[in-house]
């Protein structure tokens, strides 16, 4: 059976390889494998559990957070106050575009809608700095998908492996951060020296910058980075925010300390950001829901598919399989990191890879007193491989508005995506 199975999961590899529907080949191959194993009910079973899980609430309202503030332009006011220092120092343009966006991703956490609301007021900059048109496409994708979105306690891949995995949140996050800190300089730094390497381009189109940063709002600025505010500043224990972390009394709400602050936080931040584009107040809520409609459609299906493949895995035996083959202190955090980013480089998705990583790798059993440490770098190896897949959602969108190819523009982010890389994860494999 060990060997059928396995032939199941290299033909899944081999059809995300060909860009396959991730969804479909996840639950397909899931449902096989609980075939092959005697058990055809598992795959519907784990498939109705996670339709309902505790972690499609968060992740729902931080979507459709992400879409209000995309309908009052507080994402467009919170770019402009990130690209404004480049008015005044131009040799800023590409380092403070990354910077920018990866900051922008932090409170935005859809790669492609960072991209969105950056791409059109940073790539004139970077075309009146006279930045090479494929090194510009690069720092804007990098900074988008280099893992932004990991430094918010908040972010969807990781509440999305605790759902799968019994993840400590707050050690898992406590790791990324000094390891995308560090990381994204050292990337940058790298994509600088290249592209100073490569020289300017042969034609100035300076002035096309002004229109773009003029009339910053700093209050509107302010609004997208609210909820994250408020989460980091609950889970440090700051004066006056208990509340944010305090769960009802009614026994049902056990097990749901890491969602309801989420859901909390990104409501609150929704209602000012409606509040502070009174002519968009009336579309608000319409623009709310459609957001978590979005986040269900395009990340908790995910989630649904890759529990399905995992139950599969586990119920044919070969997860197990795989997990002895894991067990000592090397190789495990080894896999946790090249199997994500494998398959986020063929799929393009870094949420799917990162569940199905949670599913095979994660287990108690597979990562121990390491599931904290595994937990990171398969966050870190799913956004880096989909950082550098052609077929990425954000690298289709970045490639289109700069129009560079993919291919090239993935070749010219290369360099730079994995020396972050290898400096993150190092980060997280020194740290105790």
């Amino acid at each position: 059976m060990l060997f059928l199975a396995a032939l199941l999961v290299i033909a899944a590899v081999v059809a995300i390889g060909r860009r396959h529907e991730v969804r479909w080949v996840l639950l397909l191959t899931g449902t096989a494998l609980a075939l092959l194993a005697g058990s055809p009910l598992l795959a519907l079973d784990a498939f109705a559990k996670a339709m309902v899980a505790t972690l499609v609430a968060p992740i729902c309202a931080s979507m459709g957070f992400a879409a209000v503030l995309t309908a009052t332009g507080c994402d467009r006011a919170l770019a402009r106050v990130l690209l404004r220092p480049i008015e005044r120092w131009p040799w800023l343009a590409l380092p403070g575009t990354a910077a920018a966006a990866f900051l922008v991703n932090l409170a935005i956490p859809s790669q492609a809608g960072t991209a969105a609301a950056l791409g059109p007021i940073a790539l004139p900059v970077l075309r009146a700095a006279r930045v090479r048109l494929e090194f510009a496409a690069a720092g804007l994708l990098l900074g988008a998908s280099f893992g932004g979105d990991l430094l918010s306690p908040a972010a969807q891949d990781l509440l999305a492996i605790a759902g799968s995995a019994p993840l400590d949140v707050a050690a898992t996050h406590s790791r990324l951060v000094p390891a995308l800190g560090l990381g994204i300089a050292a990337a940058i730094a790298m994509l600088v020296a290249i592209a100073h390497r490569a020289g300017p381009t042969t034609a100035s189109t300076a002035g096309e910058t002004a229109t773009p940063l003029r009339g910053a709002d700093w209050l509107r600025a302010s609004i997208p980075l609210l909820p994250v505010a408020l989460l980091l500043a609950a889970h440090a224990h700051a004066p006056g925010t208990a509340w944010l972390l305090q769960l009802p009394a009614d026994p049902s709400w056990q097990g749901w300390s890491g969602a309801l602050p989420v859901v909390r936080a990104m409501l609150l931040g929704a209602a000012v950001a409606a509040v502070s584009a009174p002519r968009a107040l009336q579309r608000g809520a319409a623009e709310f829901f459609g957001g978590m409609g979005h986040a269900y459609a395009g990340v908790i299906s995910l989630t649904i598919c890759a529990q399905v493949f995992g139950a599969g895995l586990a119920a044919s035996g070969l997860g197990a399989a795989v997990l002895a083959m894991s067990r000592g202190e090397a190789s495990q955090p080894l896999l946790a990191t090249l199997f994500p980013f494998s398959l986020s480089l063929l799929s393009g998705s870094g949420s799917g890879s990162v569940l199905a990583s949670a599913q095979v790798l994660l287990a108690p059993e597979a990562a121990g007193p390491q599931l904290d440490r595994c937990g990171a770098l398969a966050c870190l190896g799913a956004a880096f491989g989909r950082t550098l897949s052609p077929a990425a959602a954000v690298v289709i969108y970045v490639s289109g508005l700069a129009g560079v190819d993919p291919v090239a523009l993935v070749r010219a982010a290369a360099p730079a995506v994995l020396t972050g890389a290898i400096v993150a994860c190092a980060v997280v494999l020194v740290a105790g």
